[in-house]
């Protein structure tokens, strides 16, 4: 019989163990913040150097909040967002990441209520493409966005960024050959 004394973690519980200490810590909230921070202004940049290449005349136009970021690149969007869990822990929350095909329009509120013109009907967009991601450190230099469906793919968020360009890219693309 093995005493508890002669129990020794392997290198992989080890780590599983600090990542699970250093994501339910404060610093770590703090962390995904910068990291969303990071991931969101890698974003815009890479937005801006698309609609050039893809010679599209309208600046893409950006909504941010500290939890969500819009960017909308001409006829295509990304969108990403920490969706909180119930425990309110780094553990238990996602990040999702959609890439749309269309515009997605700010809602507009009036002073007044008035009837709904035409014009003003907003535009639906159809989503295109949508990733999970969660946090994976343990600590904040290690950080990386771990895709929830296939674990083996970690991205650090400029390289999460890249990929989610890519996948604006594609959403044109798919756009462009459905106008033609």
């Amino acid at each position: 019989m093995l005493k508890s004394a002669d129990y020794e973690p392997t290198e992989q519980e080890r780590a599983e163990l600090s990542r699970e200490r250093f994501l339910t810590s404060h610093r770590a909230i703090a962390a995904c913040s910068r990291e969303f921070g990071r991931l969101a202004d890698e974003i815009v940049g890479r937005a801006g150097a698309l609609r050039r290449e893809l010679m599209i005349e309208e600046e893409p136009d950006l909504r941010l909040t500290p939890e969500r970021c819009i960017v909308q690149i001409g006829p295509v969007a990304l969108t990403i967002a920490w969706l909180r869990g119930a425990l309110d822990s780094l553990t238990d929350g996602r990040l999702l990441v959609i890439a749309w095909r269309g515009t997605i329009t700010r809602r507009r509120f009036s002073e007044a209520p008035q009837r709904v013109k035409q014009s003003q009907v907003a535009q639906t967009a159809a989503a295109v493409w949508e990733e999970a991601f969660i946090a994976s450190a343990d600590s904040e230099a290690t950080w990386e966005w771990q895709c929830e469906a296939d674990p083996s793919r970690r991205y650090g968020s400029a390289d999460l960024a890249e990929w989610c360009i890519e996948q604006a890219r594609a959403a044109f693309q798919l756009q462009a050959s459905a106008a033609s």
